[in-house]
Parts: C-alpha cells; sequence; structure tokens
C-alpha cells in the first residue's frame, strides 16, 4: 500500500475505532517519569540539579494523546511518593484516575502496579464489548500479553514512550508506536526550585 494511502488508512481507522468506544488511557506514571529524567540528560544534557527537577504536564500529555478524541477513561498507576498526596489529587483536576499503591517498607520497590495496569486494561476489555482504542504509556514490555489480548478482541493499540522504549514494545505486531521524544519539551517542565 502507497504511504500516504497508508497513511490516510490508518487515520481512517483510528479514527472511526475510537469513535466506536472512545479512547481508553493507560499510563505507568514511574516509567514515564524515571525515564523523562534519562531522556533529559542524556539528549537534552541537563545537569543533576536539573534532572532531579524534570516533571510530567500531565495536562499536556494528555492532549498529546488524545488528539481531539474523546477520552473514555483515564488510568493513571504508580507508587505513592514521599508526602505528596496533593499531587494526585491535582490529577482528578484533568480528569486522571489515579490508583495509589505504597511500596514495600522492606526493599522501597514498588509493589502491584503493573499487575493493576494489566488488570485496568483487562477491566476495560470486560466492560466495553464493542472496541475502541487502547492507549498505554509505558516503556517495558510486562503490559505485552495484555496487549496481545486487546488486538485479538479488535481493539486499536496505541503505544506512547521514549524513544529508550524496550524494543518488544516498539516493534508489537498490531500496535502503533508513538515516540514522545519530539514532545519532549511540550510534556514535561522543571519543578521550581525549593528554598
Amino acid at each position: 500500500m502507497p504511504f500516504f494511502k497508508s497513511l490516510w488508512y490508518n487515520s481512517s481507522v483510528k479514527l472511526w475505532q475510537s469513535q466506536m468506544n472512545g479512547l481508553h488511557l493507560f499510563i505507568d506514571n514511574s516509567n514515564i517519569f524515571i525515564e523523562a529524567q534519562r531522556v533529559a540528560r542524556q539528549q537534552y544534557f541537563y545537569d543533576d540539579e536539573l534532572v532531579i527537577r524534570v516533571r510530567i504536564s500531565y495536562g499536556d500529555l494528555l492532549e498529546e494523546i488524545r488528539q481531539g478524541r474523546k477520552l473514555a477513561e483515564t488510568v493513571l498507576v504508580g507508587s505513592r511518593p514521599p508526602n505528596n498526596d496533593s499531587f494526585w489529587n491535582q490529577l482528578k483536576t484533568v480528569g486522571i484516575e489515579p490508583r495509589i499503591f505504597d511500596r514495600s517498607t522492606f526493599t522501597g520497590k514498588e509493589k502491584r502496579v503493573d499487575a493493576e495496569l494489566t488488570n485496568a486494561i483487562r477491566d476495560t476489555l470486560e466492560d466495553n464489548p464493542t472496541p475502541g482504542t487502547i492507549a498505554i504509556v509505558t516503556g517495558d514490555q510486562d503490559q505485552i500479553p495484555a496487549l496481545e489480548r486487546c488486538v485479538k478482541k479488535g481493539w486499536a493499540v496505541e503505544i506512547y514512550f521514549w524513544e529508550q522504549a524496550s524494543n518488544a514494545l516498539k516493534n508489537f505486531e498490531g500496535a502503533n508506536f508513538i515516540n514522545l521524544d519530539r514532545s519532549f519539551e511540550k510534556i514535561t517542565f522543571l519543578e521550581k526550585v525549593r528554598e
């Protein structure tokens, strides 16, 4: 299929599928946040002082992904940052449902985040027999089994992440990988210096 015809076809299918049952967005918060700092350091040459101030602008991230389409739901899964409950409450003002988990008290590592992201996607498939579009912001391949299920059930799948995402995600057949590197300055900001 010629490039422009393919582009038109893919755009038309994407619009049709998102109108069928809307756009369902799932965000792995820790994944995008930690890797945004890596992009800042490696591509924009931020020093240590700037890197620790990089934050995600979730309103701008939503707009970048939404592209005028109707969002049926937006779920963000992550670990509770220390003393930062106001952050999670602010997400609700832009239409994001945060699902927050405490880190392990022994290891300090995340618990249950990947499992919850998988469960949220599966719940969407079960609750919506008419396919739409599943968009996911993640860079690791843990979600591939859930995304395979989406494709099998006729859903359009869009994967958003930085260039350093897993090759398995970037080459996942049946999905469209969108590189967020080009949008780095739009969807991130520097937190003000605390005095």
